[in-house]
């Protein structure tokens, strides 16, 4: 009887031991698996070294949304002179205005905002050199100018310097240094991994299907492309493209035309486009490789720049942030008033133009079409997957620079008329 048991014993030791090695060969196997895929996938790779190495707290987003210390309306002494607390420079916004992103909405915003505020803004578009080494804003053309002390036929840095509060427009990253020299020479590398730039960077995302969709309503509308008559046919001529691009390897990120989709050649500065076109004359790298490098450089400068981000589908609650930032001085109450009317305007539901431009087919119906398709929506949300990770990773920035405004407890204060 003992033995029987002494040998049940044994067996039940022995099954123990066999179920805890199997279990840590397991875990040894997955591990291993995992580790081969992080350097296998580049897009594995940029993403996560990128969200290692910079990582976005509550503080730099409190940074970030800290309101500049100007004057709305008349001369207002002391407060008109004061230095931004951000860039410890007189205050200055520029507004990275990246295709089929609300930004002609935005714009829109800016104009009103600079005639009431009676602060100078120039719109600049047709940015040739957009995306390439050697850019800067100099080389972009100017559209219009508002409330401009002193007029401007072309782009000049030093005009831009000395009289103008906000410019605007298809300008990447980077484009705007020039404006304040000693920022694009050697800008300073803080603590927390933000640059101590001298312009402050206003930026808006939108998710990526839905920003190709409308890039392709957009172009039906301009003309560029054949016009399709309803939604299902609209569907179906965007299956087509996509699979196409896919099919040659391309992604959302790669193609190249102009007015294109890409997000890089916003996000990314005029030095790192000619970094990248020298390193790939060196190098023999795969297009996915070249697609991860750049999106980890997008995220770095968005963390780097410390930029003020909205996103198209919290249009309200990106104004509200930009509401914020741009500071808390008003010279009399009747700008207070007009302040508050025009922030209200633009902090409601759905305030957004329908970018688009066809009124007869809306962006959001054509998603939805697509959405039916799962077999498609495979390969459409890896045409979109390096963009989708930028703009994951800035709607969390938007979100923490919305909590900073929400504790933030903030004031506009209204100063006697002089």
């Amino acid at each position: 009887m003992s033995k029987v048991l002494i040998f049940r014993t044994q067996t039940k030791s022995s099954f123990t031991l066999l179920m805890l090695v199997l279990m840590i060969g397991a875990m040894v196997m997955f591990v291993t698996i995992a580790s081969n895929q992080e350097n296998f996938h580049p897009l594995y790779d940029a993403h996560h070294k990128s969200s290692q190495n910079l990582k976005y707290t509550a503080d730099l987003s409190a940074k970030a949304v800290e309101p500049t210390v100007w004057a709305c309306g008349k001369a207002g002494g002391q407060h008109e002179n004061a230095l931004d607390p951000i860039t410890n420079q007189r205050p200055f916004f520029a507004f990275v205005h990246v295709y089929k992103t609300a930004g002609s909405t935005v714009r829109d915003f800016f104009r009103k905002y600079a005639t009431i505020c009676k602060k100078s803004l120039a719109i600049v578009a047709n940015c040739e050199f957009i995306g390439q080494a050697g850019a800067n804003v100099e080389k972009c053309r100017l559209i219009s100018s508002h409330n401009a002390p002193q007029s401007i036929d072309r782009v000049n840095s030093t005009i831009l310097h000395d009289h103008y509060d906000i410019l605007g427009g298809h300008f990447s990253f980077g484009m705007a240094d020039n404006i304040f020299s000693n920022a694009a020479a050697t800008p300073k590398a803080k603590g927390d991994g933000a640059f101590q730039s001298q312009v402050r960077h206003m930026v808006f995302l939108r998710q990526p299907m839905t920003k190709f969709v409308s890039h392709v309503l957009y172009q039906q509308k301009q003309g560029n492309q054949e016009k399709t008559s309803t939604v299902d046919e609209t569907a179906e001529e965007i299956k087509k493209q996509v699979r196409s691009l896919r099919e040659n390897g391309e992604y959302m990120g790669s193609i190249g035309f102009p007015r294109s989709p890409d997000i890089f050649k916003f996000f990314l500065t005029p030095e790192q486009h000619r970094t990248l076109e020298d390193s790939q004359q060196e190098e023999q790298r795969t297009l996915e490789e070249v697609l991860a490098h750049k999106t980890q450089l997008a995220i770095d400068n968005l963390v780097r720049y410390n930029a003020i981000v909205g996103m198209t589908e919290t249009f309200s609650q990106s104004m509200k942030i930009f509401e914020h930032a741009m500071g808390q001085i008003v010279t009399s109450t009747r700008e207070e008033e007009d302040l508050h009317d025009l922030f209200s305007q633009y902090t409601v539901e759905k305030v957004s133009k329908n970018g688009s431009g066809r009124n007869d087919i809306s962006t959001g119906s054509v998603l939805k079409q697509l959405n039916k398709d799962d077999e498609f929506m495979k390969i459409f949300r890896e045409f979109v997957i390096y963009e989708q990770i930028i703009v994951d990773f800035a709607m969390d920035m938007h979100q923490k620079q919305f909590k900073a405004v929400q504790k933030g407890h903030f004031e506009r204060y209204a100063l006697e008329n002089s």
